[in-house]
């Protein structure tokens, strides 16, 4: 009889222990963004990951992709697809390795350094990435968002983001963009106006596009 009751008794011991440990902070990943710009003179899209392992926060994917066409184009070449290995070493500060590519200038292995910092009001990223490869490319990347709250539903929501891309070697111009947005945001959607400035190759032939966006925190 001592030994089913010394069982019973190890393991209401074992359940009020357990009850009383703290609980263990909930494993949080920012979710995957999805935007969409319909313009006056084309359409233009970017999908943004930033993911951590849940086993290993310090190690993630970072990865972005960006397309635009003309409504007039059946075939654009308008592409850029990074993915990247990242990790996290400092507060704000990643080391990133993986590979870019664009129709342009094909897939390759490149490397990258990221700061962030996030607030309930403020996203700021900055990135600096160069290519190891032939003829290598180098690229500054930034953005800010400011999304301050208007009511209990509403937030402002605002957006710069750019980019300036250019050749080690000459140092030539070689891609460059300017985004900018206005809206309000509610939960995990977001919309308002939107303008995208282009410029491509050491000419900077450009393009622009103004229009609406929509956008969604799609994947907690």
């Amino acid at each position: 009889m001592k030994s089913p009751l010394l069982i019973a008794c190890v393991l209401l011991l074992s359940n009020y222990l357990k009850a009383q440990e703290p609980p263990s902070p909930e494993f949080k990943n920012p979710p995957v963004v999805v935007e969409v710009l319909a313009g006056n003179n084309g359409y233009a899209s970017q999908m943004t990951v930033n993911k951590s392992f849940r086993s290993f926060p310090k190690l993630g994917i970072f990865s972005v992709t960006n397309f635009s066409s003309r409504w007039s184009e059946t075939n654009s070449k308008d592409m850029m697809n990074q993915i990247h290995l990242t990790y996290h070493f400092a507060k704000g500060f990643s080391v990133l390795a993986g590979t870019h590519y664009t129709p342009s200038s094909g897939l390759r292995p490149n490397t990258a350094l990221m700061y962030s910092y996030s607030s309930k009001e403020f996203l700021i990223t900055l990135m600096p990435r160069i290519d190891l490869a032939n003829n290598s490319n180098w690229e500054g990347f930034a953005l800010v968002e400011y999304k301050p709250k208007l009511n209990e539903f509403w937030n402002l929501y605002t957006r710069a983001q750019g980019l300036y891309c250019a050749t080690i070697n000459s140092g030539d111009h070689a891609r460059s963009y300017l985004m900018l947005r206005v809206g309000i945001s509610s939960k995990e959607f977001r919309f308002g106006l939107g303008a995208n400035w282009d410029a491509y190759g050491p000419a900077r032939n450009t393009k622009a596009n103004y229009g609406v966006f929509v956008a969604a925190n799609v994947i907690n």
